[in-house]
């Protein structure tokens, strides 16, 4: 229930073996490479392995994938949201995954869906510039002769455009005001009229100046025919390219049962990649390579194992335990069922490093606590817990998908208690209730405040814990029993004069508090080597318990959520009340309001939580023990995006 014991290797293996293990290595899955070729001051006098040029053409090949995939997959009939969570991933050894990968003759499949797709591109390239022909000579089709019998015309001139129609008014009455001209609009949209002039050339110098006046835009019609002819004929020819289109589509639709082996193509080239990858770690001699690592303790036999049924007799290998102060130890973390579904918190902080504690089974109870107040209505619990359930009894999730309704399912749980205790399902009152929010304030701000203490004061426990457990127990006596002594002291204190008067009590927490300051001033500065920095350190050591007021008071969230979250789903149900008095439109109205808005109040409520306990738990307790920043342990295995991979 903690962080995995990992053990450190130290490989040397001859060059010529170099790929046969990484092959059992990506099997065996449970190995992370140091990478030595970082260390260039340690081993300057070894030389690094490079695969980028493996890597560029592994990367080559699944854009290529990529491409396939983008192609077949819009033929592809999928299942709808619910079906396809039903449906079980595959899953392969990587044995099977290999075998296929090598033997699928997949640049023979590429080129054929490329040459399909470039010849489709093409077609509707052309489809698309012969409709922005037809586009452009639409305005003219009401055009009687050709373009090839107006230019033939010797006596008079023929001007085809268009004029915008804030001017066309003016002038289509300037034209004609004109003797020996004749005006025919021949088509117009919102913008513009399209109009043919014809007049002898005798007007041309008139004409030019009206043209100009009102911007008339003179219209090169490419065509020597009558504008309706070409217009016919150009549909014909987009008749035959979308029949070459659909011919494609229904070649390209007859391949959709390759996208399965495409999807297991792409895995096998990720896996090799990851693979590929891996020896850039490794450093080299002529012919020797210099691995280091790690394993996983429990597997450190097994590993051994694997290197000699390999290479035989021709390695030298040392294992050792590894030391708890190397940051480079990879981080695995193992938990039981109820703190494995809150280990994703803990990894969106930080993984901690070998030598810290695991946080997530110390602060999952607090965190399911937490939630449950700050959402603390039975009806939602309820709501959650069964959907939750369905997705995990019914559906196929995938891990992380199950990993985070698991999360949820055990928050519903934690929520309905709580919403037992509130009296409070879907906003109206139970017959029964231990505390309610609405009316005992009191009784509710010393819940988040005694939660709160126990959360924080959790948290100190557990830095005296990691100090006794590295060997220095009077860290735990100067920087937790002092700052308990302070903290509790003038907690007592307070209370015991102001709220509830009783001077022995009260003079017990003051004395503590006085006790608990005077250690940390005293002990504040211990690490610095002047007497004037162990002073200055030890006085702004005790201006930390400002710090405390702050931390307190953030828990009155647990309150004030609650709240929110409780008088929303109360005014919805008086909304709906008096909706319900309205005849059969009020209830039918009503039922829709209830349904929307406590599905939306209940949303809002678990994000919330969500959010604000992750808070909590960060800024709150995790500052009193936690600093994080360990180094994920990297499987050989590719993470798969469309199938289960497994080792053997």
């Amino acid at each position: 229930m903690a962080i995995v014991k990992m053990s450190k290797f130290n490989l040397f293996s001859f060059d010529d073996q170099r790929e046969s293990l990484l092959e059992k290595f990506q099997k065996f899955n449970y190995v992370h490479f140091n990478d030595l070729s970082k260390e260039n001051e340690k081993y300057d006098d070894l030389d690094t392995i490079s695969s980028e040029k493996d890597v560029y053409e592994i990367d080559e090949k699944i854009a290529k994938i990529k491409y396939s995939l983008d192609i077949l997959e819009a033929y592809e009939e999928k299942a709808s949201g619910l079906e396809a969570l039903r449906q079980v991933q595959k899953t392969y050894t990587l044995d099977e995954l290999r075998a296929f990968g090598r033997s699928f003759n997949f640049d023979k499949e590429y080129d054929f869906l490329k040459r399909l797709d470039e010849k489709r591109i093409s077609y509707a390239q052309e489809i698309q510039n012969l409709k922005g022909r037809i586009s452009d000579l639409k305005p003219w089709s009401n055009l009687g002769l050709s373009v090839g019998e107006i230019k033939s015309f010797k006596n008079v001139d023929v001007f085809l455009g268009s004029i915008s129609s804030r001017f066309a008014e003016d002038f289509i009455s300037e034209i004609k005001e004109l003797d020996l001209i004749e005006l025919v609009e021949l088509s117009s949209s919102s913008n513009y009229y399209y109009l043919a002039i014809i007049s002898d050339i005798s007007k041309r110098d008139e004409l030019d100046e009206i043209f100009r006046k009102f911007a008339f835009t003179s219209s090169d019609i490419k065509t020597d025919r009558l504008v309706s002819e070409e217009i016919k004929e150009l549909e014909s020819k987009i008749k035959d390219l979308e029949k070459n289109v659909d011919s494609i589509e229904n070649q390209l639709k007859s391949k959709k049962d390759l996208i399965e082996d495409l999807r297991l193509i792409y895995e096998f080239y990720q896996n090799e990649r990851q693979r590929v990858t891996s020896k850039d770690a490794f450093l080299k001699t002529r012919s020797l390579d210099v691995i280091e690592g790690y394993v996983p303790t429990n597997r450190a036999k097994d590993f051994e194992k694997l290197i000699r049924d390999v290479v035989g007799d021709d390695y030298y290998l040392t294992i050792e335990p590894a030391s708890r102060d190397d940051e480079k130890v990879p981080i695995i973390l193992k938990n039981g069922p109820f703190a494995g579904a809150f280990e994703n918190l803990t990894k969106m902080y930080s993984l901690p490093r070998y030598n810290e504690v695991d946080p997530t089974p110390l602060f999952a109870p607090f965190y399911w606590i937490f939630a449950g107040i700050m959402v603390g209505d039975a009806g939602y619990g309820l709501l959650v817990f069964i959907a939750t359930l369905i997705g995990l009894v019914a559906f196929r999730l995938k891990p992380a998908q199950r990993g985070m309704v698991k999360f949820l399912n055990y928050l519903s749980i934690s929520t309905i208690l709580w919403g037992l205790v509130f009296g409070s399902f879907f906003g109206f009152s139970l017959p029964f209730k231990l505390l309610d929010p609405a009316t005992q304030y009191v009784e509710m701000i010393a819940l988040s405040l005694g939660l709160g203490g126990v959360h924080l004061f959790f948290g100190l426990a557990i830095k005296a814990y990691i100090a006794i457990r590295d060997g220095h127990p009077q860290d735990a006596i100067f920087d937790v029993l002092f700052w308990y002594m302070a903290v509790l002291g003038v907690i007592v204190w307070i209370a015991f004069m102001a709220l509830k008067p009783n001077e022995s009590i009260a003079n017990i927490g003051k004395w503590s508090f006085i006790l608990g300051m005077i250690g940390i001033v005293l002990t504040g500065g211990r690490t610095e080597p002047s007497i004037a920095g162990k002073i200055g350190w030890g006085i702004y050591s005790a201006y930390g318990i400002t710090s405390y007021i702050g931390d307190f008071v953030s828990y009155l969230r647990l309150m004030a959520l609650a709240l929110a979250g409780a008088f929303i789903a109360v005014a919805v149900n008086l909304i709906v009340k008096m909706l319900f008095g309205a005849g059969i439109v009020g209830i039918i109205g009503g039922i829709i309001i209830f349904v929307i808005f406590q599905l939306f109040n209940a949303f809002l409520s678990y994000l919330s939580a969500y959010v604000h306990t992750a808070r909590l738990t960060y800024v709150e307790m995790f500052n009193k023990f936690y600093e994080g920043g360990g180094v994920p342990f990297r499987n050989m295995i590719a993470d798969s995006k469309y199938y289960n991979i497994k080792e053997d």
